[in-house]
């Protein structure tokens, strides 16, 4: 991989080249894309000095309907997806448990809808590991990927990069359509889920009101395998809906309201854990969000008010899960004596809530200091949201039905994993653009956010079950994350770009609260400890890239370098796991900071329309997108497993004006040189033999997607993936998978499989 790396970033660059050595006069070039969430000001791309990627999520070549197919084809990303288990835990639900951004995952990754922060992550304890599936991509125009810290424009969580949804406004849709009236349904079979999905979406105007609407219904099942080894059986049905009306009374001025709504089922069952003493497991897992927005936009001529953006959000979420088990358990005297099993019934209930209200207000305008203009972003940010993660537990007698107790080894239900908390967050920001010459080739910018952060918990009996007299840790700080960008305009098309932004992570009620005991049940017996001195983590990233759109050849090449400080390693043994221990000498589990970590790497992505060098090639357009990244812990002298294996992306596509189109995608998945074995051995009980990473091998996979126009209103869109049908698993699926587990095969990717869609509009 060293070579291809080397290959791909000359290409890049030789092929940047030739794109500069073009006539300027060759035929006009293709339209920048806008940015909202790079600054908070929409601007082009070609305008923002850093790494980001708009993904038009009705792009009939590459569709999106998951949010695994946001990383398809973009470089430094992916979003791993558990469809069998996760750890050591049995799980069937396909829940995305996080978002990956140049190696840096969960909580470190900042996630927004319409600008409204999305609920937290958390996957500590054997039961509801809670992801962040909390999404319809169909309710939405676009999505954004900004890569790098982002603190100094939205604070804590933003430390690895954001995610940012955005939903159509109708009065801006309607304006593009020139119309007063536009209304459409869709349906799509996947086949690897062999998943329908329906959805119907409309919008109108009259006089000063307009309005849009879309619903979505999917139902599906577990994706199988490719192997010998079949899933746990597993169907989901999502409801979703989107609504927004626009008032605008006068020119500039709109009023406007959202609301939301998504609810996720999933029913599961588990037959590969049976066993002589287990006879199965049932489960349901439930996700609800919903979500109200208020917003009040202003644009004017003036220049200190030149664009006034005012919202109010309330956005509440929950996660209820339920399992059913049935099994046998020992009675009577431990071996050599005869062993005798009595059979047992047992019922867990999980529930989180995240509820909370968010507000914010920011203003652009526009001045000018002697010969310099100046764009001015300046506002406030507040939010406050109350979580509660309840667990309930009750063991029946599987012969009469008769209840007997609400313990599980050794804890005591009802339970909390972590106290009641109330995060309250509000801040001031400012950031200015300044443009250095009359010419306005150079532009310098900087930004500055005062960012106040508070978890406030709640003792009670319930954590105290966990806890054993432990008290809660609550976490205030107040932190200043900086930033400084430069643009160089090298041309009308090509631009240079670097930046440095300083951003801070606070430790979640998780990294601190989190809880889990077994001072019972043998081998190993464990507990959990809060760690009053953590502390947040503190990231200084670079990146230095360029940029161009020109006829010949559009292309962003770049390279990062992240430092942190006080990385949180959340709940790592405080001693070898593997030495005895007993009730009264648990093995403690506790977040610490790991003095100093760094991530490095480059990224490149060239597109090239053939038809400007050789005109018989008219309509086709090679792409080529390539990642490569590096992660220390420099404290343990140990890779950062969360960094993703070299990708390389390169893709051939014709399209005969709105006729037709056709795409055929060769992916490469570079195996996983660089592993730290040890994270799995601290999952180890004890007993031989002792695990060993599994690695998968590297892959090519090559997808084939098209779509046609029948008519003006009729278009149909279909792919064919994974076209080797190739056996495959994602590193980040299978990074605490051990190489001697015989269901491997349960955790690798569907074989070949399509999916199509029928679109009518009207």
């Amino acid at each position: 991989m060293p070579t291809q790396r080397t290959l791909t970033i000359v290409l890049a660059a030789a092929l940047a080249a030739a794109a500069r050595a073009q006539s300027a006069s060759d035929p006009a070039i293709a339209l920048d894309e806008i940015t909202v969430s790079a600054t908070r000001i929409a601007q082009p791309v070609s305008d923002v000095p850093a790494s980001v990627s708009v993904i038009r999520l009705n792009d009939l070549l590459n569709p999106v309907a998951s949010l695994r197919d946001l990383a398809r084809n973009e470089p430094g990303v992916s979003t791993p997806t558990a469809f069998g288990a996760t750890g050591n835990a049995p799980r069937n639900f396909p829940t995305a448990r996080s978002f990956n951004i140049r190696g840096l995952d969960g909580n470190r990754v900042l996630i927004q809808v319409d600008g409204v922060r999305q609920p937290e992550q958390f996957t500590f304890g054997n039961a509801q590991l809670i992801g962040r599936d909390y999404f319809e991509p169909s309710l939405y125009r676009t999505a954004e990927i900004l890569k790098g810290s982002a603190s100094a424009l939205y604070g804590s969580d933003a430390v690895g990069g954001v995610l940012s949804f955005i939903s159509p406004a109708p009065t801006a849709l309607l304006a593009d359509a020139k119309r007063a009236v536009l209304a459409g349904v869709s349906s799509t079979y996947a086949s690897a889920t062999e998943e329908w999905t329906h959805t119907a979406s409309a919008a109108g105007r009259t006089g000063s009101v307009a309005a849009v609407a879309t619903a979505t219904h999917r139902e599906g099942q577990q994706a199988e395998p490719n192997g010998s080894y079949a899933a746990d059986p597993s169907e989901f049905t999502v409801d979703a809906g989107l609504f927004r009306i626009d008032y605008t009374p006068a020119a500039g001025r709109t009023l406007f309201l959202t609301g939301e709504t998504f609810t996720k089922t999933t029913e599961a069952s588990f037959p590969s854990l049976i066993t002589t003493t287990f006879a199965g497991q049932t489960g349901r897992q439930r996700i609800t969000r919903d979500r109200a927005t208020v917003g009040y936009d202003v644009t004017s001529a003036s220049g200190y008010f030149r664009n006034l953006q005012a919202r109010l959000s309330w956005q509440g979420a929950k996660v209820r899960e339920t399992y059913v088990t049935r099994q046998a358990i020992p009675a009577g005297p431990p071996p050599p004596a005869p062993q005798v099993f009595v059979p047992r019934l047992r019922l867990r209930d999980s529930d989180f809530r995240n509820r909370g209200l968010s507000g914010s207000v920011q203003v652009e305008s526009a001045a000018r200091l002697g010969d310099r203009a100046h764009r001015i972003l300046w506002g406030v940010d507040g939010s406050k949201t109350k979580q509660t993660r309840n667990e309930d537990f009750s063991q029946f007698d599987g012969t009469t039905g008769a209840f007997l107790n609400k313990i599980f080894v050794g804890e005591n239900f009802p339970l909390k994993r972590i106290p009641d908390g109330e995060v309250t967050r509000y801040a001031v920001f400012a950031q200015d653009e300044v443009t250095l010459d009359a010419g306005q080739r150079y532009i310098a910018s900087w930004g500055v956010r005062l960012d106040h952060y508070r978890l406030g918990v709640t003792d009670d009996v319930f954590y105290q079950n966990l806890a054993k007299g432990t008290p809660p840790v609550g976490f205030d700080q107040w932190a200043v994350a900086p930033k400084l960008g430069l643009l160089w305009h090298v041309s009308a098309q090509e631009t240079f770009f670097a930046r440095y932004h300083r951003g801070f992570r606070n430790p979640t009620n998780e990294d601190l609260n989190g809880s889990i005991v077994n001072l019972t049940t043998p081998p190993v017996f464990y507990r959990t400890r809060p760690n009053p001195a953590l502390k947040a983590e503190i990231s200084d990233s670079f990146d230095l890239g360029m940029r161009a759109r020109r006829p010949g050849a559009s292309y962003v090449v770049s390279v990062f370098y992240n430092a942190y400080s006080n990385f949180i390693d959340t709940f790592s043994p405080t001693r070898d796991p593997q030495l005895p221990s007993s009730p009264v000498d648990p093995v403690v589990y506790q977040s610490k900071n790991v003095s100093r970590a760094r991530i490095h790497g480059a990224e490149a992505t060239v597109e090239l329309p053939l038809g400007h060098y050789e005109r018989s090639l008219a309509g086709l357009t090679w792409s080529n997108s390539f990642a490569w990244s590096r992660g220390d812990n420099l404290q343990a002298g140990k890779p950062l497993n969360s960094i993703e294996p070299p990708k390389w992306v390169s893709a051939l596509s014709y399209a005969a004006k709105d006729q037709w189109g056709l795409r055929l995608t060769a992916t490469t998945h570079a195996r996983q040189s660089r592993a730290d074995g040890s994270s799995i051995l601290a999952l180890w009980d004890g007993r031989p033999p002792a695990p060993v990473q599994f690695v998968p091998a590297g892959v090519t996979l090559f997808d084939l997607t098209g779509y046609v126009n029948f008519t003006k209103n009729l278009r149909a869109s279909a792919g064919v993936y994974n076209l080797g049908d190739r056996q495959y698993w994602y590193w980040q699926d299978v990074r605490e998978l051990d190489r001697g587990r015989a269901d491997l095969q349960r955790f690798a990717q569907p074989g070949l499989n399509t999916r199509v869609t029928l679109t009518l509009s009207f």
